[in-house]
Parts: C-alpha cells; sequence; structure tokens
C-alpha cells in the first residue's frame, strides 16, 4: 500500500511539476516573442516615419523620394513601399515581395511578414516591413533551451519528490509494519512516535493506544475465558467423579442417593455460573428495554424484603435511607443491580455485622450507596472488582459459592442505564459500593 501510495504522490508530482514547467516556458517563450515583435515594430516604424518625411511633391501629382542616409545603410532585412494618396505605387524596394493594394495605416502580420503602414502629411501611404523567420527561429531556439532545462528541472524534481515521498511515508511503513507484527500475534509491538513528525507523531500516538486498549481486551478475554473454563470444570470434575464411583460397583440406595445430590449441587453450581454470563452478556450486549420510569426506592425496599432471609440467617443488621427517586430505565435489569450490590454486602459481611443503603439525590444525580462492615479489599485489588471472575480471597469466595461476576453485572447495568459504578474499601473496616445515575435519567 505504501508503494502504492508513493508512485501515486510521485505520478501527482511529476504531474504537477510538468504542468509549472511546461506553463512557466510557454509564458517565457510568449513574453520574448512579444518583446522581439515590439522591437521590430519599433525599428518599421522609425524606418516609415523616415520615408515620409523623405516624401516631396513633384510636378503632374507625383512624389519624389528622397532617401537619407539613414535609410540607405538600413537593415537590409527590412523592405519598403509608397502609394500616392490615390493608389499608385511610386517606389518599392524588394521587387520579390508580393505588396497588397493601398492599405490602410497600421500594424499588421501578413505572409509570415511585419507591416507597418504610416500616412504621410501629402497623403502619401508608406510600407516598412520585414520578415519574421528570425524572431520565430530565436523563438525556437529560446524554446529547446527551455526545454532542456525543464527537463533536467523535471529529472531533479523527480529524484527530489521520490526521496521527500519516501521521507514522507516511512512512517506509514512503521505504522503498517506494527499493525502486521500485532495481526502475526505480537501484541506488544508498539510505534516509535518520538521518531514522526508532529501530525503522524499524533497518529501514532493514538494507534499505540487504540493497540494497548486491544491488547487489555485481548487479556481480558482470555484471562475470563480461563476463569469461566476453570469455574465450569470445578463442577464437571466433581459430577465425573461421582458418576465413576457410583458406576464402579453396585451400590446401595443410600449410596447412590448420596452421589446424586452431590451431583445436583454441581449441577446447581453450574447454572448459577452460566446463568451469571447470560446475564453479564445480555447487560453488556442490550440497551435496557423498555424505558419506563422504575420507583428506584421501592426496588431498593423490595430487595432488602426478599434477602431478609439470608441477612437474618447470618445475623446482619439491614438499614435503609432512601428518597422517592425515578430512574428511566429497565425495572427487572435495576432489581438485579441493587441485589448484587445487597447480596455482595451481606455475603462477604461477619457474623452480625450490619449493612446501610441509602438513596438519595445529589447534584440532580441519583446516588445509591452500599455500605458494609466486612473485612475490606486490599488496595492492590480494587482496579479489579469489577472484572468477571476476580476474587480478592479466591477460597473464602469460593466457599461462599461466588463465581466474581456479581459487580461486572452489575457494572455492565449501570452503564447500560447511563450509569457508574465505583467501590471504597479499607481492610478490616469494610466496603462502599455507590451505583450513580446521571440527572438525565432520574426524577427526584
Amino acid at each position: 500500500m505504501v508503494s502504492s501510495l508513493r508512485a501515486r504522490l510521485l505520478i501527482w508530482h511529476i504531474a504537477l511539476a510538468s504542468t509549472v514547467i511546461v506553463a512557466f516556458g510557454a509564458m517565457v517563450g510568449y513574453l520574448a516573442s512579444r518583446s522581439r515583435v515590439a522591437d521590430v515594430d519599433a525599428q518599421l516604424r522609425a524606418r516609415a516615419n523616415l520615408l515620409a518625411q523623405a516624401l516631396e511633391p513633384a510636378a503632374n501629382g507625383t512624389i519624389d523620394l528622397r532617401l537619407p542616409p539613414a535609410v540607405l545603410g538600413a537593415d537590409d532585412q527590412v523592405y519598403h513601399a509608397v502609394w500616392t494618396g490615390t493608389g499608385a505605387l511610386v517606389d518599392r524596394s524588394s521587387p520579390d515581395v508580393e505588396l497588397p493594394a493601398i492599405p490602410n495605416p497600421g500594424t499588421t502580420t501578413r505572409g509570415g511578414r511585419r507591416e507597418v503602414i504610416v500616412r504621410s502629411a501629402s497623403g502619401a501611404v508608406v510600407l516598412a516591413g520585414r520578415s519574421l523567420d528570425s524572431i520565430y527561429a530565436e523563438v525556437r531556439a529560446l524554446g529547446w533551451t527551455m526545454a532542456g532545462v525543464g527537463a533536467v528541472a523535471l529529472g531533479v524534481s523527480l529524484l527530489g519528490g521520490w526521496w521527500v515521498a519516501g521521507r514522507a511515508l516511512r512512517p506509514i511503513d512503521r505504522i503498517g509494519r506494527t499493525a502486521r507484527a500485532m495481526v502475526a500475534g505480537d501484541l506488544h509491538a508498539r510505534i516509535p512516535a518520538e521518531r514522526m513528525e508532529t501530525e503522524l507523531g499524533s497518529l501514532a500516538a493514538a494507534l499505540n493506544d487504540a493497540f494497548q486498549r486491544l491488547h487489555e481486551a485481548l487479556e481480558r478475554q482470555r484471562r475470563f475465558t480461563a476463569d469461566a473454563s476453570h469455574e465450569l470444570r470445578t463442577p464437571l470434575a466433581t459430577m465425573s467423579t461421582e458418576m465413576q464411583w457410583a458406576l464402579s460397583h453396585d451400590r446401595d440406595a443410600a449410596e447412590y442417593r448420596r452421589s446424586l445430590e452431590v451431583c445436583q449441587r454441581a449441577a446447581t453450581r453450574m447454572a448459577g455460573v452460566v446463568q451469571r454470563l447470560l446475564a453479564l452478556a445480555r447487560a453488556e450486549s442490550m440497551s435496557p428495554s423498555p424505558l419506563e420510569p422504575v420507583r428506584l426506592d421501592a426496588v431498593v425496599r423490595d430487595v432488602v424484603r426478599d434477602l431478609a432471609p439470608l441477612s437474618s440467617a447470618r445475623g446482619i443488621a439491614m438499614a435503609i435511607e432512601a428518597e422517592a427517586v425515578s430512574v428511566a430505565g429497565d425495572a427487572d435489569a435495576l432489581y438485579d443491580a441493587v441485589t448484587q450490590l445487597v447480596a455482595n454486602a451481606i455475603q462477604y459481611n461477619i457474623e452480625g455485622g450490619a449493612v446501610r443503603i441509602s438513596l438519595e439525590c445529589a447534584g440532580g444525580d441519583t446516588r445509591l450507596t452500599v455500605n458494609d462492615t466486612g473485612v475490606g479489599i486490599a488496595p492492590g485489588d480494587l482496579p479489579r472488582v469489577f472484572e468477571p471472575f476476580f476474587r480478592a480471597d479466591p477460597a473464602r469466595r469460593r466457599e461462599a459459592g461466588g463465581a466474581g461476576l456479581g459487580l461486572a453485572v452489575t457494572r455492565a447495568i449501570a452503564t447500560r442505564h447511563g450509569g457508574n459504578l465505583s467501590c471504597e474499601s479499607v481492610l478490616g473496616t469494610g466496603t462502599t459500593v455507590t451505583l450513580t445515575f446521571p440527572g438525565t435519567r432520574t426524577r427526584c
């Protein structure tokens, strides 16, 4: 592509340079020709005026022509002719030149000759002329000289254009090589932006940023695939082991029942993971539909009521402070998002802890805050808490039955509603997750 672009740039450069050279040569030739013809006109006019001054009336209405020395010693390329006022030719210097009938005063070009005609005070008409062949020869010689100079200039311009085009397109070639390296699998390849001009440097920086984002997205996809495979592999291995154990020998009814219960729990866990994956995929790929006003405070109270058995079982006290707020969105998706936040606050809290839920309008935006008194999250883990399958404490969360998808699903729902999800945590104190919706989506 770069070579083709280089060729096209060079063709345009040659076309433009050729046009300029030809136009310049034509202009020089035209001006030179016009200047030489103007010189000839001045010479002929001077000769005609001298002839007119040399005319003297004679008897019988004729004219005597007494040529002055200036005319006699003049250029022999110039010819002349004199007519009386009645049109009778009285003198001519060259019998080989075909003369017209008595011409009108002025300047004309006739048969490759330039002629100046004047009328004397006595009424006689005087013509002075000369051939333009020498002028044409000079202009042709000048044209060939200009053509040679133009060819040399075009050759130098061609070489310079080839070098300039190559230098200008070299950064694009580096960009192409980097892109091809990434396609080949080198996701760490980057464009050396510091070696480029300002405009291409900005382009290279933007592409490097895009390459980095692509790299990160692919890494997240790989990690997501590996984590999903791990989450599904464990229950599948459990089911396979139990079935092999049950089928290896004859068992009594109680043993078969125990194996089936183990397989059922593993299948339930797989179903939960698959359902959360589907929920995450739907939240990331679909806009909330239909959009309708949803009383978010009512949703919060419904979630607290539905999760009351879970909080009571762990001795978790829940407190609500909710203003009347409506959010434009999908009621079911918003219910799922709030459920994930409150369930996490209960599930990863300490025994006998507390969960505080507040819903308020602040600066036109709606802010839902869920605070727990759990063990908290390490600062290094906070940036990754919204990644699918991420666990700050893998062993503890696996025991609790979590797959690390709750906050990822909630963030996807918040994003599709134009909102934002943030998390703050202090080790040994607790975690606060805040779901914010912009004022354009809410009504207090």
